[in-house]
């Protein structure tokens, strides 16, 4: 029996009706046609199944369109066999994936070849077939400012700093979860190994949310809704882990030897198995959660189930289906190994090299790379420092001081010429124990010892979780204590040019602690952060260098951030109460749901706006503490965090 994606909802989810005119020959155009939307040019070509092998319709057909802007950029973009369009894995459908980021007029030619072995062949060789050379144009629309996700800011990429941009959209922070790992390992996909089913979060779907099978798709498409909720904005996972640590995800037809075998098929994809992958990654964008995509993992079996761990046939095969097939979705990294140092088989740092390489002349959309490590960091990642291929970092740590790691990151990549963002990927915390790798679901020790340290020593963070591969819920109370506290982190950040701002621990006070961390720009900005072993969290701001222009700006900084702040009083001007303002019951409470909106309701920094001041010393202190204590006292986040702080 055919596998089918139900409900045509592979269609449904992923490309809506075409919104402007189009021509084409024998291509079709489908999609949303506005800039960061994901649009498809569909091609009818030979019939094949996904099981033949002469030819091989993976392996010995290559599609590649060249995509032309308005402005006149070329994107050679990898195209893909797709059997009858709908997730069956036979018929003529012949598929490219691209996601425009200029409005107007734009042109393709699409090269379709054939031959042995072609499609991992980087030149335009092979004899010409079907529907080779065919052109046409489509018009894309303006972008729309208040698209889901991140369809309204568009690509996520490297812009030669510390941290990520959106091209359209702000700097990036990271706060996201680096487990389960074997995330697709889900029953409700088609052939594969059920490890887990995520049925806790089957009352987080909504209607109108992707689904197929009937109700196969619910479970997973809501956790994605529950992390999306909780402000969670990254989601780690492999694509493959034969031969690894759960041995359940594998993007090809059959079932596989699951210890690894060089006698497994790698060169057959399954075609429905993907499109309901895909249909997930296109929630998980329209929810604002990136893709964190990992390749292979540490385990010496799994490193070699293609091509013995070199770059062979099998193993470019598999990276280009992955781009051509997920590549188009706008916020997304690739990861090319974790822990490519241990677990049997060190890969090396020419092996690594060679592997993105080829990863860069597949990927038209430049999409940042990274490796990740494990031991020392700065020793085991510097052959990627200042390595154009690189982008980021991708950090395992353990239980060490990861503020320390992070600076010490920061300062090498610096130091290379190329400043990389540096993402603290797996970590534990410290109870105590003599394990060095125990993950524990404490939020408190996770604020603490990792959460305030990474994010003012200028790093990023994802968190792994108690339970590892078996995790299928991510809404217990320790967890969504966690996701509080990350949110809260993250959404006071994000009112500061952090990316602008470096570390700066001489700054810090407050009593001695185990990890003292700031971050500082010239003043007014100087967030410090230092827990002391009571457990309060006092956080210190100097006084400004000038008054605060209204009363919005006097409390944005108290109001947001943690603990107690240092010095009080108000601006010489006093503001005017007006109908509304801050300082208004109406105001206080429009200001409150403002800033307690959901990640994607508006650019959070970008444009940067000007420094909020903190309040500074006058003549009117006495009369500004009684305004600013009615002020905190009827603030719900003041109110959320003071749990924060008698913790």
């Amino acid at each position: 029996m055919p596998k089918l994606l139900t409900s045509a909802t592979l269609l449904a989810f992923l490309f809506m009706p075409t919104s402007g005119p189009a021509r084409a020959a024998t291509g079709a155009v489908e999609g949303t046609l506005r800039v960061w939307h994901p649009m498809a040019l569909n091609f009818q070509g030979p019939a094949a199944s996904e099981a033949d092998d002469r030819p091989n319709p993976f392996l010995d057909y290559r599609l590649q369109v060249r995509l032309t802007s308005p402005d006149g950029r070329d994107f050679d973009v990898p195209g893909f066999f797709d059997g009858d369009g709908q997730g069956a894995g036979h018929g003529t459908c012949w598929r490219v994936r691209f996601t425009p980021d200029r409005a107007g007029a734009w042109r393709y030619r699409a090269s379709f070849r054939s031959g042995p072995r072609i499609a991992v062949d980087l030149a335009e060789a092979g004899a010409s077939t079907a529907f080779d050379g065919e052109t046409g144009t489509f018009n894309v629309g303006e972008r729309d400012p208040a698209a889901p996700g991140f369809l309204r800011w568009g690509r996520l990429s490297y812009t030669g700093g510390h941290y990520l941009k959106f091209q359209d959209g702000p700097y990036w922070l990271k706060g996201g979860t680096d487990e389960p790992e074997n995330l697709l390992a889900y029953k409700g996909f088609d052939d594969t190994r059920p490890s887990h089913d995520y049925a806790i979060h089957e009352e987080d779907w909504r209607p109108g949310d992707p689904d197929w099978g009937p109700g196969k798709g619910k479970a997973i498409i809501g956790a994605l809704n529950y992390l999306a909720s909780r402000h969670v904005n990254s989601i780690y996972f492999l694509t493959m882990n034969i031969g690894g640590d759960g041995k359940d995800v594998w993007p090809w037809i059959g079932t596989p030897e699951r210890t690894g075998s060089p006698t497994n098929d790698n060169l057959h994809f399954d075609i429905s198995k993907l499109g309901q992958w895909d249909l997930v990654f296109a929630h998980a964008q329209r929810k604002g959660v990136a893709l964190h995509v990992v390749f292979n993992e540490a385990e010496a079996a799994n490193k070699r189930e293609l091509d013995d761990g070199e770059l062979g046939v099998e193993r470019k095969l598999y990276y280009r289906e992955m781009i051509a097939r997920f590549g188009y979705h706008p916020a997304l990294q690739w990861n090319l190994c974790e822990e490519y140092n241990i677990g049997g088989l060190n890969l090396e740092a020419d092996r690594v090299r060679e592997f993105a390489r080829y990863i860069r002349a597949v990927d038209p959309f430049d999409h940042p790379l990274t490796v990740h490590s494990a031991g020392d960091p700065v020793k085991a990642l510097a052959f990627t420092f200042g390595d154009p291929d690189f982008d980021l970092t991708s950090v395992q740590i353990n239980q060490r001081r990861i503020d320390l790691v992070a600076e010490a990151l920061r300062a090498a990549t610096e130091q290379a010429g190329r400043p990389l963002p540096i993402m603290m990927d797996e970590f534990t915390v410290d109870k105590g124990t003599n394990a060095s790798h125990d993950p524990r679901d404490d939020a408190e020790l996770q604020r603490k010892q990792k959460l305030w340290p990474t994010y003012l020593s200028g790093g990023s963070i994802e968190f792994i979780l108690e339970g590892l591969l078996k995790l299928d819920s991510f809404k217990t109370p320790a967890r969504e204590a966690l996701w509080n506290y990350v949110w809260y982190a993250r959404e006071f950040l994000e009112e500061l040019p952090f990316w602008e701002m470096k570390p700066a621990d001489p700054l810090s006070r407050g009593q001695p602690s185990t990890s003292e961390s700031a971050k500082a720009r010239p003043p007014p900005w100087d967030p410090r952060f230092s827990p002391n072993p009571a457990g309060s969290m006092p956080s210190t701001f100097p006084r400004p260098t000038r008054p605060a222009t209204s009363t919005s700006q006097a409390l944005r900084i108290p109001t947001r951030g943690v603990g107690t702040t240092q010095g009080s009083g108000s601006s010489k001007a006093k503001p005017r109460r007006s109908r509304g303002a801050v300082g208004s019951r109406s105001g206080r409470r429009r200001a409150t749901r403002t800033r307690i909106g959901s990640f994607c309701s508006r650019p959070p920094t970008d444009p940067p706006r000007p420094p909020p001041p903190c309040t500074q010393e006058s003549r009117g202190r006495r009369n500004h503490r009684k305004r600013w204590g009615s002020l905190r006292n009827g603030s719900t986040i003041w109110r959320r965090l003071s749990v924060v702080e008698a913790a």
